[in-house]
């Protein structure tokens, strides 16, 4: 209906009614369409942006790549045992690790560990030292002095590098003790003597201690967990376990 059609609809009306200006009548209907059309405007223009921002996150994924989540934290304690609040904690449990059969790995600031076919050696490179091996080559399969592989016999210590090898399917968490302190240390898979666990920590100097470089070896102790968080070994035998179940 245009501005005329109104103009001659307002003629008919019954002339008992309340006459009506048709110039404000049409202003009133210019101004309807207009707040009309401007509410679609924003209808429209929201759905636009809707359908871009769908579109920006499909589109985030076309590569194949998997959406992005926190990954858990590694190494994070057993929920099946929780630390004893004898101790005081100072780090959380790396992951087991795996070394590859001839190869070596940094256990301390200046300390390795390597292994050559089924024998293996703590090697120290402090600055200013020559290299060697404090402990020398130690062999594992065949060697009698060991006696029973799959008992944890006791650390080599070499400054503040504390370091066990021995046989063990099941260790999957190893905390040593000093005093009313604790620290996760490092488990590592050999791969050249299958069945055959590193185990090793650094602990910091203690200004408590009157040896040097460090406290005697009764005064750390260490155990052994597996992955349930049950104790399997621990040396010396008597030390309190940090981690009751």
């Amino acid at each position: 209906m245009n501005d005329d059609d109104i103009k001659t609809v307002l003629r008919l009306e019954d002339p008992a009614a309340r006459p009506l200006d048709p110039a404000r009548v049409i202003a009133g209907a210019h101004r309807r369409r207009r707040v009309r059309g401007v509410a679609v405007g924003v209808v429209a223009s929201a759905a636009v942006a809707a359908v871009a921002t769908v579109g920006i996150v499909a589109g985030s994924n076309d590569a194949g790549q998997e959406p992005f989540s926190p990954p858990p934290v590694a190494g994070s304690p057993s929920q099946s045992a929780t630390p004893s609040s004898a101790y005081e904690f100072q780090n959380i449990a790396p992951q087991v690790g795996t070394l590859r059969a001839g190869t070596e790995v940094k256990i301390g600031q200046h300390h390795y560990f390597r292994t050559r076919g089924t024998k293996w050696a703590v090697i120290s490179r402090a600055p200013g030292e020559p290299e060697y091996e404090p402990f020398g080559w130690r062999a594992t399969v065949g060697n009698d002095n060991l006696g029973d592989p799959r008992s944890l016999g006791g650390m080599q210590i070499s400054g503040l590098v504390y370091s066990s090898v021995y046989r063990s399917d099941k260790a999957s968490k190893v905390v040593y003790v000093r005093g009313d302190k604790a620290w996760y240390g490092k488990i590592y898979r050999l791969a050249g003597i299958p069945g055959w666990v590193e185990l090793s920590v650094e602990l910091p100097k203690d200004k408590t201690a009157t040896v040097t470089p460090g406290p005697p070896v009764q005064d750390v102790s260490m155990f052994v967990y597996d992955r349930n968080g049950t104790l399997i070994d621990q040396y010396p035998d008597k030390a309190k376990n940090p981690l009751p179940r």
